[in-house]
């Protein structure tokens, strides 16, 4: 398991991704641990599988109503089922991509998949537990979840 320390940097890559769209602050919330039979989330999840020497996933979870309004804020006007999904996996991108940073050029990324509801098996090791650090938005609640050894 990744010391909890470690977690920083997947936390403020989502504050610096808001910060590009708004004034307004994201508020991270305290992480905890989860089992990942039960995992957290909401409409839509981001997931990124990571490989290397780290193995794993990160996920962004959040729901529809918070995703329209980043669009709304962004000024795109189009706020479909796709729109939302890219969006999502770019946010999922921006968090992984600085844990890059962070972690080196062994640690592998693949590229997002969307999935609707909370991410389950397949995609999360029931046999481990994830961080999951839920964070508020103008009001509206998401979270990243990791998972990751």
């Amino acid at each position: 398991m990744v010391n909890v320390e470690k977690l920083g940097v997947f936390l403020s890559s989502i504050s610096a991704f808001f910060a590009q769209i708004d004034a307004e602050a994201v508020v991270i919330d305290t992480p905890y641990l989860n089992s990942n039979k039960n995992a957290v989330g909401y409409d839509y999840s981001g997931m990124i599988k990571i490989s290397g020497p780290l193995e794993g996933c990160v996920y962004v979870s959040a729901p529809s109503t918070m995703l329209r309004e980043v669009i709304k804020v962004m000024g795109e006007p189009d706020s479909s089922m796709t729109m939302m999904k890219d969006l999502l996996g770019e946010m999922a991108n921006t968090i992984s991509g600085n844990a890059r940073t962070e972690f080196g050029a062994d640690f592998i990324i693949s590229p997002p998949k969307i999935i609707e509801g909370v991410p389950s098996i397949p995609y999360l090791p029931k046999d481990r537990q994830s961080y999951v650090t839920p964070f508020t938005w103008r009001g509206y609640k998401a979270v990243i979840g990791i998972s990751i050894a």
